[in-house]
C-alpha cells in the first residue's frame, strides 16, 4: 500500500472516477450534474425545516453523486453547495448560523467521507449497496460529532450542534441510503449498463 501523499492522492482520484456504468448521452450526464447541483444548493434554502427532511434530501443527492457522478472536479461542488445554501438562507440554525462558519471544513470533509465510502465499498470492493451506506453513515457521523464535540469543548459552538452533527447526521445519511436503494435498483433495471451491475455481498 502506497502511504505517501502522492500515493493517497492517486487512490482518492481513482475512487472519484468510479461510477455505475449506466448508458446515457453526454447531454443527460450534464443535465444530471446540474440537477444534483441545484438540489444541493436550493434544498437548504427552500426546505430549511425540519432538519431531518433537509438532511435526507441532501444526503440522497450525495448518494446519487457517489453512484452516478465521477471525477473530483464535479464532486467538489456537490460536497460544498449544501452548506453554501444554508449560509445563503441563514435560516436553518437561525441566529446560530454564524457558528456554522466554524463547521464548514468539517461538513465538507464529512460529505466527502460519505460519498467516497459508497464509491470505495460498493463500486470498488463490490460490497452490497446497503453495506456501503452503513459504513459511510457511521464514518460521517462519528467524524462530524468528534469535530463538533472538540469545538464545543473549546467553547466555539453551542451545545445544540452536538445533536445536529451527531445522531441526526447518522439518521439522515442512513435514511437517504435506504430510500435511494430501490430507486437505484429501478434505474439499473430500466437503463442499460455499460458494465456489469454492482450488487455485491454484505
Amino acid at each position: 500500500m502506497n502511504l505517501t501523499f502522492k500515493g493517497m492522492a492517486d487512490q482518492i482520484a481513482d475512487i472519484s472516477n468510479l461510477k455505475l456504468g449506466i448508458y446515457q448521452s453526454k447531454a443527460r450526464n450534464i443535465a444530471e450534474f446540474g440537477f444534483y447541483s441545484a438540489l444541493a444548493y436550493f434544498t437548504p434554502i427552500f426546505f430549511a425545516h425540519p432538519q431531518i427532511f433537509t438532511g435526507v434530501l441532501v444526503n440522497s443527492m450525495l448518494v446519487c453523486s457517489a453512484l452516478y457522478i465521477k471525477g473530483w472536479k464535479k464532486l467538489i461542488p456537490l460536497l460544498v453547495l449544501p452548506s453554501a445554501g444554508i449560509l445563503s438562507k441563514g435560516f436553518l440554525f437561525g441566529s446560530l448560523t454564524v457558528y456554522l462558519f466554524y463547521m464548514l471544513p468539517f461538513i465538507w470533509i464529512g460529505n466527502a467521507i460519505f460519498v467516497f465510502s459508497i464509491k470505495a465499498v460498493h463500486l470498488k470492493h463490490k460490497k452490497h449497496f446497503l453495506s456501503a451506506v452503513i459504513y459511510g453513515s457511521v464514518f460521517k457521523s462519528v467524524f462530524l460529532f468528534g469535530c463538533t464535540f472538540a469545538l464545543y469543548s473549546l467553547g466555539v459552538v453551542p451545545v445544540m450542534f452536538l445533536t445536529a452533527f451527531g445522531v441526526m447526521q447518522f439518521t439522515t445519511a442512513l435514511s437517504a441510503g435506504i430510500i435511494m436503494w430501490p430507486v437505484n435498483e429501478l434505474r439499473l433495471k430500466f437503463n442499460k449498463p455499460t458494465t456489469t451491475t454492482v450488487h455485491g455481498t454484505f
